[in-house]
């Protein structure tokens, strides 16, 4: 469920202004709403004391295991932390220096020890030495009184020094630039570079065994800092300052009783309209298992919408089993879920809720998997009597293993995915109808719930040859007109004009209804992506088998494994895709949800090592 909030406001003097907030901190039950932009020199500087420590922190933190510690000495942990960007600094700097020399000694490679003072000597006294990089056909032409030495050679490429006694005598090429810096002196700097890179990376080294340090250090500054920006927030009125923010109903007691006892004035209301407040979800032990996935897309219900973490588990399980369709796929994700949950053991910390998604989501991928018969994609192993006993002939992927069979079951998948289309739509509408009990508005959307069931039975007809019953077209009509009619209803207007808007509004009606055909047509997709995964486990099955004999027996192995972790792979994201989309668009859609809200991060004490 949303937990209600109020809306409070907190008076205090301005000369107990800080041990208010250090007090309000304390109690950690108010999401504050600040009234100004928090703007102030000290916010500033702790924003670049933070960034600097967050940059030292990337720096250090691949060198070296850190040491545990509960030390927090902030002047130490500044110099740590000015000592770790300097190095990292002059890291930087050396590294692109000991590049410059290497191009350089690149150079001597490509050309020879060819010293700039010497040449420059040789011009001193009226030889001038020049290189080139030619092609062999160019000797042909170079300039009587010219001498030219071939420095290297490759192939049909040239590298030579072209001497002549005239500074105007030159080759129509591109000039060689002899380096001003000689071999001896470059070789000489790369190396102590190279050394000092080293001893830098050495200390970078020793200064990671405080990254603890420096992470408490880190938590410390952005406790000051979010009370440096709550404190810079607030609004005065001569001697009184004041704050004001959302606080959960069950906790306003609490609030109230501290504001007594503190001396502070505090005001308490339901939240207007135009106000926007956190949403803080409460979830019990079975919903929190779908909490890694908001976490993941990071979508928050808006304070007013619906907390359909519960639904949403539900579907998303099916979802997810339905489009990996594979028992044998499932227990390979469980035996990686058991094994992950027995390293997690070993560390002694409670079992993530990830983990525990993920033992629902094999269960269920196994469920499904074998009511249809699949395991790999392996018709031999579907065939077993264990496993085809407990196959559902009506669905099973490989209806050959049937020779009774009647049905088509690719028929019955499809209508599978329309029935789990129909029943998560429609409830999408009752559950708008309850909600807006006891307005007429509620009969709108009865009538949507009535759309929604007429173009389920369109759908059955048009793409699986269901006969249309007769009563079909009346319901789709008459849930219209309850739509056009009520869903415009609101408070406070009469009926005929909530009438009136509702004819306005029959275009988009329209519109909509042909949208629900299309909404319930996507659920396809369930049985289509299934499929697509049987028929590529089958297809790489075929190519590996005949290879599983003789010396090509690895070759059959690496086959099998590469191309079932390819369709896992495929699954998971298919998942993403597919699987999410339904219950965030198509569902949450029917439901009006836009996610707009915001976590409830109330202004608590952080832990801090």
């Amino acid at each position: 469920m949303i937990v209600p909030m109020k809306k409070v406001v907190v008076f205090v003097t301005s000369s107990a202004r800080d041990a208010a907030l250090k007090r309000l901190r304390k109690l950690g039950v108010v999401h504050i709403q600040h009234f100004k932009p928090p703007m102030s020199d000290d916010i500033s500087k702790i924003e670049n004391s933070l960034s600097a420590v967050e940059k030292s922190l990337g720096i250090i933190k691949g060198y070296n295991k850190p040491l545990a510690t509960e030390i927090k000495e902030p002047e130490k942990c500044q110099k740590l932390v000015f000592d770790i960007l300097a190095l990292d600094a002059e890291k930087q700097q050396i590294k692109s220096q000991i590049e410059e020399k290497r191009t350089l000694l690149n150079w001597y490679d490509r050309w020879g020890i060819i010293s700039f003072k010497d040449v420059a000597e040789l011009q001193e006294n009226g030889i001038y030495l020049r290189l080139y990089e030619i092609d062999r056909s160019v000797l042909k032409s170079i300039p009587e009184g010219a001498c030219t030495e071939i420095l290297k050679e490759d192939k049909n490429q040239l590298k030579i020094a072209f001497i002549t006694k005239s500074k105007n005598v030159r080759l129509d090429i591109k000039e060689e630039q002899i380096p001003r810096e000689d071999f001896n002196t470059v070789t000489v700097e790369e190396q102590e570079k190279t050394s000092r890179l080293a001893e830098i990376d050495q200390l970078l080294h020793q200064l990671a065994e405080s990254y603890s340090m420096i992470q408490g250090y880190q938590q410390e500054l952005e406790k000051h800092l979010e009370f440096a920006r709550v404190r810079s927030g607030m609004q005065d009125a001569e001697e009184i300052t004041y704050l004001q923010g959302y606080c959960p109903a069950d906790d306003v007691e609490k609030l109230m009783q501290s504001a007594a006892t503190e001396g502070w004035g505090i005001m308490s209301d339901e939240p207007d309209a135009t106000d926007n407040p956190p949403t803080l979800l409460k979830m019990n032990k079975v919903t929190q298992l779908i909490k890694p996935v908001f976490d993941f897309l990071g979508t928050v219900p808006g304070y007013r919408e619906y907390d359909i973490s519960q639904y949403f588990l539900v579907f998303f399980a099916l979802f997810v089993a339905m489009i990996i369709g594979d028992a044998g796929y499932g227990t390979t994700f469980l035996l990686i879920t058991i094994f992950a949950h027995y390293k997690s053991s070993q560390k002694e910390t409670p079992l993530p809720e990830f983990l525990k998604l993920m033992y629902l989501l094999s269960l269920c991928t196994i469920g499904w998997g074998t009511i249809t018969g699949n395991w790999f994609g392996a018709v031999q192993i579907a065939g077993l009597p264990l496993f085809k006993a407990l196959t559902i002939p009506q669905l099973a992927n490989f209806p050959e293993l049937f020779p009774d069979l009647t049905v088509n079951p690719q028929q019955k998948v499809m209508l599978v995915c329309f029935v789990v289309a129909v029943v998560q739509l429609g409830l999408a509408n009752i559950m708008n109808f309850i909600n807006n009990l006891p307005h007429l508005k509620a009969m709108g959307n009865l009538g949507w719930f009535g759309v929604t069931a007429g173009v389920f039975l369109v759908v059955l007809k048009l793409v699986l040859g269901f006969p249309l019953p007769s009563f079909t077209v009346s319901l789709i009509v008459c849930s219209v007109l309850a739509v056009i009619v009520f869903m415009k209803q609101e408070k406070g207007i009469s009926f005929l004009k909530g009438v009136a808007l509702g004819l306005g509004d029959a275009f988009t009606t329209f519109l909509n209804v042909i949208s629900s055909f299309s909404n319930i047509i996507s659920y396809i997709r369930l049985f289509a992506v299934g499929m697509a995964g049987v028929a590529i486990a089958t297809s790489f099955n075929q190519i590996a088998i005949p290879m599983l004999k003789g010396f090509t027996f690895p070759a059959g192995i690496l086959v099998l494994i590469v191309g079932h972790g390819l369709n896992i792979v495929m699954s998971i994201l298919s998942v993403v895709v597919h699987g999410i989309r339904l219950n965030i668009l198509e569902f949450s859609g029917q439901l009006g949800m836009e996610w707009t809200g915001y976590n409830y991060e109330p202004f608590k004490e952080k832990n801090t090592k």
